[in-house]
């Protein structure tokens, strides 16, 4: 059914389950597995500052925690006998998901949902919107 299984990954508590749903998943059909987490642009109030350096500074801090979150998340497939590809990519989140999953070929995308919303959310409708395979929420 699914050979190929992206998830979106943050350092949101979500995410960290649908990591563990995706690594289930992978496990009991067999399939692989891969991890997008996306960069996205500082806020907007760093548009404010006088040099661009704190903006950068912003950036580089987000690439290290994203670094380490992806080697744990490595660290826990690996445990479960599992391979994870891990991409880090900068940009908007929908369109990097989007892309990583075109890219990859992923038939399931795996995106983690906050339960506090009573919707999906944008980030999640506009996944579903335009995904290129079928998705699945975790709460």
């Amino acid at each position: 059914m699914f050979r190929k299984i992206m998830v979106a990954l943050d350092e949101s508590p979500e995410a960290d389950k649908a990591l563990q749903a995706a690594i289930g998943l992978a496990r009991a059909l067999p399939a692989e597995l891969s991890a997008v987490t996306v960069i996205e642009p500082p806020p907007a109030y760093y548009s404010f500052a006088v040099a661009a350096h704190p903006a950068s500074e912003w950036r580089e801090e987000k690439r290290r925690l994203y670094t380490v979150l992806q080697a744990r998340a490595r660290q826990r497939a690996r445990a479960a006998g599992l391979w994870l590809d891990t991409e880090l990519v900068d940009g908007d989140e929908v369109s990097g998901i989007i892309q990583c999953a075109r890219k990859y070929g992923a038939d399931l995308i795996v995106l983690g949902m906050p339960k506090h919303k009573l919707s999906m959310g944008h980030t999640g409708k506009d996944i579903a919107d335009q995904s290129p395979c079928a998705l699945m929420g975790i709460r």
